[in-house]
């Protein structure tokens, strides 16, 4: 486990690197084309984003850190019947509430930090590797992606559906992995109560 903590806390240090790297290309060359919303919106320069990015990457590496160290998989008595129902209960403490995931609290904050540690480290490991193959392949005017563009008008709409996609891809191979667990130790459970 604390190999996999800093194997993976070394390559999401690495993929912002490679990514401000990339960005930086842009930035000082014509800033104009820069689409970071704190750039765009709210007129953050170099400095503010180098801070903000610094905040939000220690937020996740902590809660990475908690969900590798101090989370322990929520152990139910009763053999759960489903995945949805399973997440829904590990978030909220009963059935039929998975659909609430999407746009309410859950009651369990601390599977909240844990899952969001576990999911957004990957997140932002495969998002920022993709945002410098962006920003590489067009500052660079690499041919095979100068037609990707060309076919593809909305380049942008690809890459942040790319982008959540591997939310929901992460989110659903912890929830699925954590389901199982509980299947399995639900049976145990019930073995050693016979």
């Amino acid at each position: 486990m604390k190999l996999k903590f800093f194997i993976l806390t070394f390559l999401l240090l690495f993929a912002r690197g490679c990514d401000f790297y990339s960005t930086s290309l842009w930035f000082f060359d014509n800033p104009t084309g820069e689409t970071n919303p704190l750039y765009r919106i709210f007129g953050v320069g170099w400095t503010g984003l180098i801070i903000a990015n610094i905040i939000i990457v220690g937020l996740i590496i902590y809660a990475f850190y908690y969900y590798t160290f101090r989370y322990a998989n929520t152990k139910f008595s009763t053999k759960p019947t489903g995945l949805t129902d399973f997440v829904s209960e590990l978030y909220f403490n009963e059935k039929g509430r998975f659909m609430e995931i999407f746009y309410k609290t859950p009651k369990n904050k601390k599977v909240l930090l844990a899952h969001s540690g576990y999911i957004l480290i990957r997140v932002l490991i495969f998002t920022s590797f993709l945002a410098t193959i962006h920003n590489l392949c067009q500052f660079y005017n690499v041919s095979i992606y100068t037609s990707f563009r060309e076919l593809v008008v909305r380049r942008l709409f690809v890459i942040y559906g790319l982008m959540l996609l591997s939310i929901f891809y992460f989110s659903y191979r912890l929830w699925n992995k954590e389901y199982q667990l509980s299947k399995i130790n639900s049976d145990n459970f019930n073995e050693g109560s016979e």
